[in-house]
Order: structure tokens, then sequence, then C-alpha cells
């Protein structure tokens, strides 16, 4: 039975909260969010409805707070990695999983390709949505990974960049270019294709994340 509790990581002078989503599984999945792409928006909303009906755990960490943005951008990423990896090492200390999942939309690649760079956690797959691809440090950090994982942007995604899909044509994830989607993954004022982008995204991360597949790029 799956119970839905609100956690808290002590970080010095800090509390960070999460949510687990606990079930009786040995698979869970981190979320982490973007600057203003909240966990009950479509993609993180549909996301955690596809791994729950999975009995697979999932973590929401709330790092995001005011405080961050006035922070260098070098010590706003570090402040964002400290209080994400504390999480993380809370839950894992609390118990082991056999496989770990990570989907992380804008703002939250950041951290979660910081972690890709260092080595950590080398059998999880990884969702990288609308990473920040206009940051070469970051670029470079997921040209070089050899993370598993699946990658989306959209051509209208002010962070869209070509040159940064090229490079990552030897990495081993799979990479998601989606027409007419902006840094939302929406197709401005436009529904009924924007939900069809939903549902074909929405898809391929199940497939990427359990499915055995073939690395298309």
């Amino acid at each position: 039975m799956m119970e839905i509790l609100r956690c808290e990581t002590q970080l010095e002078d800090q509390t960070i909260a999460y949510n687990h989503y606990y079930s009786d599984s040995d698979e869970i999945c981190f979320m982490l969010s973007g600057a203003g792409y909240a966990y009950d928006h479509p993609y993180f909303y549909f996301s955690r409805m596809m791994l729950l009906k999975r009995k697979v755990n999932v973590i929401e960490i709330q790092y995001v707070s005011d405080d961050l943005f006035s922070m260098p951008d070098e010590q706003g990423d570090a402040e964002m990695s400290r209080r994400i990896e504390a999480v993380i090492g809370d839950v894992l200390r609390a118990r082991s999983y056999q496989t770990i999942h990570f989907i992380a939309k804008s703002l939250g690649t950041v951290p979660l390709v910081s972690m890709m760079h260092r080595g950590m956690f080398p059998e999880a797959r990884v969702v990288l949505l609308t990473p920040l691809l206009k940051d070469p440090a970051i670029v470079e950090k997921i040209a070089n990974s050899r993370h598993h994982g699946l990658l989306i942007i959209g051509d209208q995604d002010r962070q869209y960049s070509p040159e940064a899909l090229e490079r990552f044509s030897n990495s081993n994830l799979v990479l998601e270019l989606v027409t007419g989607a902006n840094h939302s993954l929406d197709i401005d004022f436009d529904v009924k294709p924007s939900l069809q982008v939903l549902g074909q995204i929405m898809q391929r991360i199940e497939d990427v994340l359990f499915t055995v597949t073939v690395k298309e790029n």
C-alpha cells in the first residue's frame, strides 16, 4: 500500500522538505523541479502517476527557495546540489534500493548533471527535461557523462542549442527534439497538439526508464 510521507532533512541551519510516496518496493525515483515548474505541473504529475502505478517510490525534493536567485551562479548551483544530495543521502540511508531513477526539469537538471559529472549513481537512468543547453559547462558535463537515459527539449525553447545536441550524439542518452515546443514543452496557445506532445513524451519516458531500448539519436 502506498503512503504519502511529508519528510524533512536538517542541513545545518536550514530544513529541506520533501514528499516521499512510499511503497514496499526496491525501486525509487528522485524528482527535481524547475524554478517555476513545480511537481503539480503536467510532466511531473503524470510521471508520478506512471511511477506509482509501477509501485516505484517517488521523492519530490523542495529545494528551491528565493535566496538561491540572489547568489552568484556558481554558489547557487553548489547550494542546490548540497540540499538535494542531503535529502538523497537521508533517503538512501533509511533504506537501500536496487534501482534508482532521476527526473529533472530545467533548473533541476543543473544539480542532476553535476551528479552525473561526478560519477554518482552510475547505474541510474536519468530524464533531463529542457536542460539549460545555453550553459557551456552543462553541455560539457552532459557530453562527457556515460549515464543512460533521455534528454528532451523543444526547438522553440530559449535553452535549445543544435550544437549542444550534436555534442551529445555519442552519449548514452536518447535525444528527443520536439518541433514547436517551448520551455514548458507546450505548443504555444494550442491545446490539442500540446496534449499530444505530453502523451508522446510520457510514453517515451516510460519506455526509456523501464524498457530495454536501442539508443536513438
